[in-house]
């Protein structure tokens, strides 16, 4: 007996929901009880991506659009909560953007649209993003992708619901008032993620009372301005060399810095022979100061040395993650940790760093700093965890070197790569002198 058939058709479109949109399709040929029963899933989720292995053919591409528009009839008026449309290929490839502009505007025009996923990449013209989009009173997240141009003008945008809000790659055209018109009109955005931004003037700026969540990558922008004071979430990804100015991050609770400086530079200010502006980083540094939890790549990092000696005080910071890497220094560290009194979790990606003697006593790079005041012997950190241990004898000091130096340490945590050279063995590093008599120490893979 077929029992699933027996299942009310609510459920049967709950289930066919959490298959792709062309295996739903196809029920619909198992029997006359499962001709409409796809017509119930909430969503479409359409993904044409060309397979290399396959020679190309132009009617793949008008196979494609001839499903979709098959699917949108047999749809009829039912409205669909997410619709998700992403085509890969590198260049259109008999692809009709007319077409795709009527399935979104037909969507659209159904009602009730809660998610819109937009995600197409081909190399060739970019074409402009239907305005019926921004005009929506239901959708609650929006994703655009590649391919777009925005031109809006104050007129064009009303989002009354919308709280997500992410665009990669898309152009601005008519610069940064496109931008400032979007988030002006959307007045319960929550979160916005600009990937790959492509801003067309000297100032990238996001202004939004609403925002909590922001995630930025961009490249060659002079000036970023971020006037958001109730974010509580930044992500910065970008090449050092961008001016901040209009700071306002007073809610900010964690922040990623995710920056990268080209090695000639950083030669230059190892060698002394350029100097940080306050508005190259520390006047960020300054506005994410209050955060709790706080994540920098190992060029953050230095570059935070080389932004001057005033660093100012973490009172708030209970969590520092640091990634390392062989070619950039610790030398900010000593102070780092000084200038945060509460800190309570300190996480390394690597221990591998840049040896230099101005890493003060941080590290082990220049002798161990036998019998000397130590910036961890006044630390707070109670859990300590070290990714990427690949058991060199190097990293087996450092580790020697924090159990020795942390008074209130609780808990070690060293996750080893895969192929490391020398498994690392817990009691042997239990017999190790500790600062610290209750700390425990785990090892896993």
């Amino acid at each position: 007996m077929d029992r699933i058939s027996l299942l009310p058709d609510e459920v049967l479109g709950h289930i066919l929901s959490f298959l792709p949109s062309k295996q739903a399709a196809s029920t619909s040929l198992l029997s006359q009880r499962w001709r409409n029963v796809f017509v119930l899933v909430p969503s479409l989720d359409l993904d044409y991506v060309l397979d290399e292995a396959r020679p190309y053919r132009h009617d793949h591409s008008k196979d494609f659009m001839d499903f979709v528009e098959s699917l949108l009839i047999l749809r009829g008026k039912s409205p669909v909560k997410k619709f998700a449309l992403k085509i890969h290929l590198p260049h259109l490839f008999g692809i009709d953007p007319s077409r795709i502009h009527y399935w979104i505007c037909n969507v659209l025009e159904l009602g009730g649209l809660v998610d819109l996923d937009l995600f197409i990449i081909f190399q060739g013209e970019l074409h402009l993003v239907p305005l019926l989009i921004f005009k929506s009173k239901t959708l609650v997240k929006l994703r655009l992708g590649r391919g777009f141009t925005l031109k809006l003008s104050h007129q064009d945008v009303y989002l009354p619901m919308l709280k997500t809000l992410c665009l990669d790659t898309v152009d601005f055209e008519g610069g940064h008032d496109v931008l400032e018109n979007l988030l002006t009109r959307c007045p319960l955005l929550e979160e916005l993620v600009l990937d790959d931004q492509r801003w067309k003037t000297r100032c990238g700026s996001v202004s939004s009372p609403s925002l909590k969540r922001l995630r930025i990558r961009f490249f060659n922008i002079p000036i970023i301005s971020l006037d958001v004071p109730n974010l509580v979430y930044l992500e910065l990804s970008c090449i050092f060399g961008s001016k901040y100015a209009n700071l306002n991050l007073d809610s900010l609770i964690e922040a990623r810095l995710n920056l990268w400086v080209e090695e000639r530079r950083l030669r230059v200010l190892r060698g002394g022979f350029a100097h940080l502006d306050s508005s190259d980083l520390m006047d960020l540094i300054t506005a994410i100061r209050n955060v709790k939890v706080l994540h920098l790549t190992s060029d953050a990092l230095e570059l935070f040395y080389y932004s001057g000696q005033d660093l100012p005080m973490f009172d708030n910071l209970v969590c520092l993650s640091i990634a390392s890497d062989k070619k950039q220094g610790w030398q900010v560290l000593p102070l780092l940790i000084k200038n945060s009194p509460n800190l309570e979790t300190l996480i390394f990606k690597g221990l591998e760093h840049y040896g230099t003697s101005k890493c003060g006593d941080a590290c082990v790079c220049f002798g161990t700093w036998e019998g000397s005041p130590s910036c961890l012997s006044s630390s707070r950190v109670k859990v300590l965890e070290i990714w990427g241990y690949q058991g060199t004898p190097r990293e087996l000091n450092q580790v020697k070197h924090f159990l020795k130096k942390l008074p209130c340490l609780e808990l070690v945590k060293i996750c080893a790569v895969i192929n490391i050279q020398v498994p690392i063995d817990v009691q042997y590093l239990l017999k190790l002198p500790r600062a610290s008599s209750n700390c425990k120490i785990e090892a896993i893979s």
